[in-house]
């Protein structure tokens, strides 16, 4: 835990949900900044849904700062957290599905705002169109169904009849019903709204503990919390060849959330292998 002359310690932040993520965010804020994680309802939906209904209009960044700024304006306090996160293919690893979970901080007082994230592959994900005909028992164990909830939707878009939430195998029988009442085919596929799915839970916690740790740094040319990598210079040559590879990652850079200060932080490496060196493996 930090000392108790940090500016964050026996502070209340607002928390902008309508998905209990205090649960996973409060326990990190309490232990590394002493601070105080207050949830407050906000539609948080307004700006896109998990199951289509509302696209989110602007990039995800926007978005979850967008959130933040709604829990300020909402309580008027200085202090905001925000989550928000995307689930789908990997753009690194091939075939499976990734959660890439933004926590921002806003604080009104000092006039920053900081966005940290995770990606984690640990993700309960998975989804499959249906029939009155399919057998759902295969789909089910993969789902984790049900410790994670599902959603039932319409296969077309734009999302025209949905039930969400589902966590019991009497609910999902009777939504099966109700949906193929109206529609030849539906959607059922997992609830990634974050009170009903635990991985997403989880992973929230460690984009908390991570923004929490940054907070807890201050930048040391003007004190202000949040001292932490805002990005990497690049350039390395061939370990074979010596050219260099213009977008090789070769360290961190250390900044500040406020004042324009950076050093540099950890080196990443000195030079790449060859197999990575576009001359000698074009």
């Amino acid at each position: 835990m930090i000392s108790e002359s940090h500016g964050y310690s026996g502070k209340k932040v607002f928390l902008a949900t309508k998905h209990s993520k205090g649960r996973a965010i409060s326990p990190e804020f309490q232990s590394i900044l002493d601070m105080q994680v207050e949830e407050i309802y906000v539609d948080t939906d307004l700006l896109g849904t998990f199951s289509g209904e509302i696209e989110r209009k602007g990039s995800a960044r926007e978005t979850v700062l967008a959130k933040a700024r709604m829990a300020i304006a909402e309580t008027g306090n200085p202090y905001a957290l925000a989550s928000e996160g995307s689930i789908g293919a990997d753009p690194f690893i091939p075939f499976i599905n990734s959660d890439f979970e933004l926590l921002a901080f806003v604080d009104d007082n000092l006039g920053f705002e900081i966005v940290e994230s995770i990606r984690s592959a640990e993700i309960v994900a998975v989804t499959i169109k249906v029939t009155p005909e399919s057998d759902l028992s295969e789909f089910l164990r993969k789902a984790d169904f049900p410790n994670h909830r599902l959603i039932i939707k319409t296969a077309e878009s734009p999302t025209t009849f949905s039930v969400k939430g589902i966590g019991d195998l009497q609910t999902l029988e009777e939504s099966l019903r109700e949906g193929f009442g109206k529609y030849p085919e539906l959607i059922v596929e997992s609830d990634l709204r974050a009170h009903y799915s635990p991985s997403r839970m989880a992973n929230i916690a460690l984009a908390a503990r991570k923004l929490a740790l940054r907070l807890s740094n201050c930048c040391p040319e003007c004190q202000t919390p949040g001292w932490g990598i805002v990005s990497y210079s690049k350039g390395l040559a061939c370990s074979d060849c010596g050219e260099v590879s213009e977008d090789a990652l070769k360290s961190e850079v250390l900044g500040c959330a406020k004042c324009s200060f950076k050093t540099q932080g950890v080196i990443l490496a000195e030079e790449i292998d060859p197999s990575r060196c576009n001359y000698c493996n074009p």
